[in-house]
């Protein structure tokens, strides 16, 4: 009964400057406004922080398979690819 066991964390500490973290807030407070509209899910710093590695890695991954060719993030050619 309960909830299911989720995925093994480990524990690390970041230091942010000041202006990371309002970065992070911001990211934190849109969330949570659009998740008002579906589940209402409350995020937390580490999820925020989480999905933003997620989202570095895949568009790295994408521009080391293209040779930078074409962006990460979006797909699209690159316009100083030669």
């Amino acid at each position: 009964m309960g909830r299911r066991r989720g995925e093994i964390k480990e524990t690390v500490t970041i230091r942010l400057t000041p202006k990371a973290r309002l970065y992070v807030s911001d990211l934190k407070k849109y969330y949570q406004r659009q998740a008002m509209w579906g589940s209402g899910k409350k995020f937390t710093n580490s999820q925020v922080i989480e999905q933003a590695i997620g989202f570095y890695f895949k568009c790295k991954e994408a521009d080391f398979k293209t040779d930078f060719k074409f962006c990460g993030a979006c797909g699209q050619p690159k316009e100083n690819a030669v």
